[in-house]
């Protein structure tokens, strides 16, 4: 009998740390201080069966709009940081686009957006990444040129670059072991190399 309950209780366990992962919910970044501080505003509150995210993604030019219980409240695209969707996946508007955010921690944050290009008989989707200093700063196309421009000051970042990445295609390596991509890692490692020798 007590091992029933132990087996019942890890199962209890193990469903409420789930729906604990799940309950941060759609909702909207308004700026980015809010998405580095991890403030969702118009967060889905699931006891509000009447809630809809509609993110009218075929025009940018359309307004996210969130309904609820009480309200309905609409969110120029232009206005906002970016959101937040029921898979806890980030997003950000910039550019009159939307780009989804592959590191919300990390400290240059990387981008990908998917797009589908070529004739009706061999249409196939791309996948094209980008990357910001950070959430306040722009967007650029993820290449060696952006990087070399926008991070000029970054001496030993820019001697890394050649040494991990002779080609462009790789700027867009993801490191299984360690779960993350290659240039977050690199870029990181240039800083702690930096602040290791100014502190010698």
């Amino acid at each position: 009998m007590k091992r029933i309950f132990l087996i019942f209780s890890f199962f209890i366990l193990i469903f409420n740390n789930h729906l604990t992962a799940q309950s941060r919910g759609e909702g909207v970044f308004l700026s980015a201080n809010d998405f580095k501080n991890g403030k969702i505003s118009y967060r889905h509150n699931k006891t509000d069966t009447k809630y809809k995210f509609h993110l009218n993604s075929i025009s940018f030019r359309s307004p996210l709009k969130i309904v609820t219980r009480d309200t309905v409240v609409k969110l120029d695209k232009d206005s906002i940081f970016g959101y937040l969707d029921k898979n806890n996946i980030c997003y950000r508007y910039c550019n009159k686009s939307v780009y989804k955010i592959l590191n919300p921690s990390g400290k240059i944050l990387l981008y990908s957006n998917t797009t589908i290009e070529g004739w009706p008989k061999n249409m196939h989707r791309i996948t094209h990444y980008f990357f910001s200093v950070n959430a306040s700063s722009p967007v650029y196309l993820l290449s060696k040129g952006n990087l070399r421009t926008v991070l000029a000051d970054e001496t030993y970042f820019q001697i890394l670059l050649d040494v991990y990445f002779p080609f462009e295609k790789d700027l867009s390596t993801y490191d299984d072991i360690n779960k993350r991509y290659l240039i977050e890692r690199i870029y990181e490692l240039s800083e702690q190399t930096i602040c290791k020798m100014n502190h010698n």
